[in-house]
């Protein structure tokens, strides 16, 4: 994407030649994914709740529905139009995408039938897949280095998780399964709020890229994965590392409440990462950056990031006091978050492959599947195992085949790929 349009939201160029985000860019990106983001997890915490509050007569049944509608929107809804999307400059895309979400959020204590609540949660879903997928790819092609987009990529972790922990305690205090529209209100002002700070930041006249065919992914594309090693080994490592991850949002949040009765102590397991990636990103982001300039590839920042990934579902099935265990796990899993949750968008980016557009649609399809997968391990096999009293069977084989594939990626890749040269 090239004009001066796209000029306008770019610094003068350092001497090394890359182009780096306005101030005004930045802050308005965080800004907005802090403010949506606390409208977001403020409604997550009591969504099932909501559901089963506003359709009585359907028991639970609509809440497994109500959640799979919104999940699966926001995952890939906008990815499977992205063809049509390219054609909305990134300003009022981002935009009507957030209000979308602030539209659908608000109307949903209205809504008198079970189509109506499964139809507002996709279009809200839908609203959040948009805005993910066209700010993603305004970063990739504003910001032409690795190091520059991990930084962006890494601030915006720092807004959501900040939101994800301060969310819940707003859904508490505002929530009530008699006036929900309360709390969905101020989820609404949240994402117009997000619209308002966000627009300042934004390009004008400036579109996504095209892409290579009429799928959000197309058969030039997947043939690049087939045959190119640089890309397939970065789609096997990211759908590994999110098929991991998931398991701390289904096996290890059932593994919590099943295993402690201290609500204290559950609260502050679950609330873990949230709160030290909030503490310690930047500092992560930092030593990261540093081992790019020397020469460490994206791939090889996941690869790491899996090996504590690993090392985190090993040390649960260690055999350790359980108390201790998990604690030592979610350490070792915030840092790895940090490292892994940046990095796959930052790896994507700068996949060689003609769109970013078509890039970050290859890298929701592997996220979303990665951790599709993951979720239905955690929540299905881990519970047999668990309810058979070998839980620990489940962490050790989780850890040591993460262990394994990834060191075998690794080795291939230093085999194979000549090293970097250092970025100045």
């Amino acid at each position: 994407m090239t004009g001066s349009a796209l000029d306008e939201v770019r610094e003068e160029a350092p001497e090394d030649g890359r182009a780096v985000p306005t101030g005004r860019l930045r802050t308005a990106l965080a800004a907005e994914t802090l403010v949506g983001s606390l409208g977001l997890y403020s409604v997550i915490p009591v969504l099932g709740p909501l559901l089963a509050a506003r359709s009585p007569g359907s028991g639970t049944a609509i809440v497994g529905i109500g959640l799979f509608c919104y999940t699966a929107s926001a995952g890939l809804s906008a990815t499977l139009v992205a063809r049509r999307l390219r054609r909305i400059a990134y300003a009022p895309g981002m935009v009507g995408s957030v209000l979308l979400s602030a539209l659908a959020f608000g109307l949903l204590p209205f809504a008198g039938a079970d189509w109506a609540l499964c139809g507002l949660l996709v279009l809200a879903g839908f609203g959040v897949s948009a805005h993910f997928l066209y700010s993603r790819v305004l970063i990739a092609e504003v910001i032409r280095d690795d190091i520059g987009r991990n930084r962006v990529f890494s601030l915006l972790q720092i807004a959501v998780n900040g939101a994800a922990a301060l969310g819940p305690f707003l859904a508490n205090a505002l929530y009530s399964p008699a006036e929900p529209h309360k709390l969905m209100g101020v989820v609404a002002l949240c994402y117009a709020a997000a619209a308002v700070v966000m627009l300042p930041g934004l390009p004008r006249g400036v579109r996504p890229p095209e892409t290579s065919g009429r799928w959000p992914v197309g058969r030039k594309v997947l043939r690049q994965v087939v045959t190119t090693p640089a890309i397939r080994r970065t789609v096997v490592v990211s759908v590994l590392g999110t098929f991991v991850y998931a398991q701390f949002y289904s096996a290890f949040a059932f593994y919590v409440a099943e295993r402690f009765d201290s609500a204290a102590l559950r609260s502050f397991l679950l609330a873990g990462p949230a709160f030290w990636i909030v503490l310690l990103q930047a500092g992560v982001t930092a030593v990261i950056s540093r081992l790019m300039r020397g020469g460490t590839t994206p791939f090889a920042v996941l690869g790491g990031a899996n090996l504590l990934f690993a090392g985190s579902m090993l040390t649960l099935g260690s055999g350790l006091e359980p108390a201790v265990g998990a604690i030592l796990a979610v350490l070792v899993f915030s840092v790895a978050e940090m490292a892994f949750g940046p990095m796959v968008s930052t790896a994507y980016a700068g996949l060689p492959i003609g769109s970013t557009l078509e890039a970050f649609n290859l890298r929701q399809v592997c996220w979303s599947f990665g951790e599709a997968l993951g979720a239905l391990s955690g929540g299905a096999l881990f519970v047999a195992l668990h309810d058979q009293g070998r839980g620990w069977l489940y962490w050790q084989s989780l850890g040591a085949v993460t262990l394994t594939v990834t060191c075998l990626l690794l080795f291939l890749s230093r085999r194979t790929t000549p090293r970097a040269p250092a970025c100045r």
